[in-house]
């Protein structure tokens, strides 16, 4: 029987999101050489700017670790090419998860794990995850010089107000998409995780106050222990 993820490791789907792909890694290749004309500007030396682009590179790598998590998740539902594709355009995780999920539900699935989704149904997933995130970028091109300038006029009548309304608007959006699983004490590698993310991201960010670069690695390295934690958890229950 011909399943979705037939359709979703296809050449047809492979071809598409490489082409996405390719055009997505062209940037910054134009960035690349605009900042070392830019460079040269300035009389930088040719050593120093591979320095710079060398020690750049190296300092990505663990903080890109989430993506290539969040990639290998991703697979088992939606294929390897999808997710690949939206994580290397604009998304994680969380959302493209939680996204598919709620077009799987308005369908009647259970969720995106169910073996043999119909293609129509698989294809509407697909560009209900695909279109959702544009609302961002659509909003940042209307609307995020005149957020900018308001958010500029409260910092200067109160200043400290500022940080006080936008850890509100994190915390209620962390908030939202963590209630579910930390309130689902079925699932108790779930919490574990969560649990462990959040107290090593709590650790790394009060070490990081000696050793600056460490705050890099707060976000990856919580992910990558908050894994393992559900991993021992799934063990011993």
């Amino acid at each position: 029987m011909s399943t979705h993820l037939q359709l979703a490791n296809s050449t047809t789907m492979a071809v598409l999101c490489g082409i996405t792909i390719l055009i997505v890694l062209l940037q910054p290749i134009i960035f690349m050489i605009v900042a070392f004309r830019r460079g040269k500007e300035l009389n930088m030396t040719t050593t120093e700017m591979k320095e710079a682009a060398r020690s750049s590179a190296i300092f990505s790598i663990i903080p890109s670790l989430p993506i290539i998590v969040s990639y290998l998740l991703l697979v088992p539902a939606l294929g390897r090419y999808f997710p690949w594709l939206r994580l290397s355009v604009v998304g994680s995780a969380a959302y493209e998860t939680m996204v598919a999920n709620m077009a799987a539900e308005a369908l009647g699935l259970e969720s995106i794990t169910v073996p043999n989704i119909p293609a129509d149904i698989f294809i509407f997933i697909l560009f209900v995850v695909t279109i959702g995130i544009l609302g961002g970028n659509i909003f940042n091109v209307f609307f995020l010089k005149a957020y900018d300038k308001k958010i500029e006029s409260i910092k200067n009548s109160n200043a400290s107000l500022v940080p006080i309304i936008t850890t509100a608007m994190f915390l209620a959006l962390y908030g939202t998409m963590a209630a579910p699983h930390f309130t689902n004490t079925a699932n108790i590698p779930a919490i574990a995780a969560i649990l462990v993310a959040g107290f090593t991201s709590i650790f790394v960010n009060k070490f990081a106050g000696q050793h600056k670069k460490l705050k890099e690695f707060a976000f990856p390295l919580s992910m990558i222990v908050g894994m393992l934690g559900a991993c021992v958890a799934n063990l011993l229950i």
